[in-house]
């Protein structure tokens, strides 16, 4: 009897505590998997167009358009993706007259800012994105200039509009020379030059 207690008991007990860690055993690669998941997502933003581009004051532009994608350079789709333009000096607004706009990315990974329109202060700035997908974030900068109009450009308006007056005023004196049978001597119509390109009067 002694015997037999000897050994079955010591058996009924490691059947017991095997049938309480088998559960738990089972458990580990489930829980493995999901942590290794979310550690190794990788997200990234790819900017596709915006960067670097020049744009006149308070004039309508392309809105920054990026890309997510994942560690194995696939796109994600779902990711939330914020654009955020500065609140003072050279800047921008979006869509809504906001200066900042969030946006999901469709299945191809991509997400735009559409409606982007300069202020009225010339330079240089920067529009910060920022993307999350399962809790992950990943970060952009898009930089852009604000171009002030040009006064060369308003002075050659100018001059290019007294040098049409004037010649338009030389053909019509060369023109109406009285007809008593006396020859108007040839008229000489005037021309500016201005930046290396010469403004004349077009020939009668």
């Amino acid at each position: 009897m002694f015997l037999k207690r000897a050994i079955v008991y010591p058996l009924v007990l490691l059947i017991c505590e095997l049938g309480v860690l088998q559960p738990v055993l089972a458990q580990q690669p489930g829980v493995d998997v999901t942590v290794y998941a979310q550690e190794g997502f990788g997200l990234k933003i790819k900017i596709e167009e915006g960067d670097g581009a020049s744009t006149p004051i308070k004039f309508p532009s392309t809105g920054p358009k990026i890309l997510v994608l994942d560690a194995n350079n696939l796109p994600v789709q779902g990711a939330l993706v914020s654009f955020a333009a500065p609140e003072s000096g050279p800047s921008g607004f979006f869509e809504g007259g906001t200066r900042s706009v969030t946006v999901a990315t469709d299945r191809d990974g991509r997400a735009v800012a559409s409606g982007f329109q300069t202020n009225a202060i010339a330079g240089s700035y920067e529009i910060q994105v920022h993307a999350q997908f399962l809790n992950e974030p990943a970060a952009a900068v898009v930089t852009r200039t604000n171009i002030a109009e040009s006064k060369s450009s308003k002075k050659l308006i100018v001059i290019l509009a007294i040098a049409g007056a004037g010649a338009a005023g030389a053909v019509l004196a060369a023109g109406g020379g009285g007809g008593g049978g006396s020859s108007t001597p040839a008229s000489t119509l005037p021309t500016i030059t201005f930046g290396g390109s010469t403004v004349g009067a077009p020939a009668p």
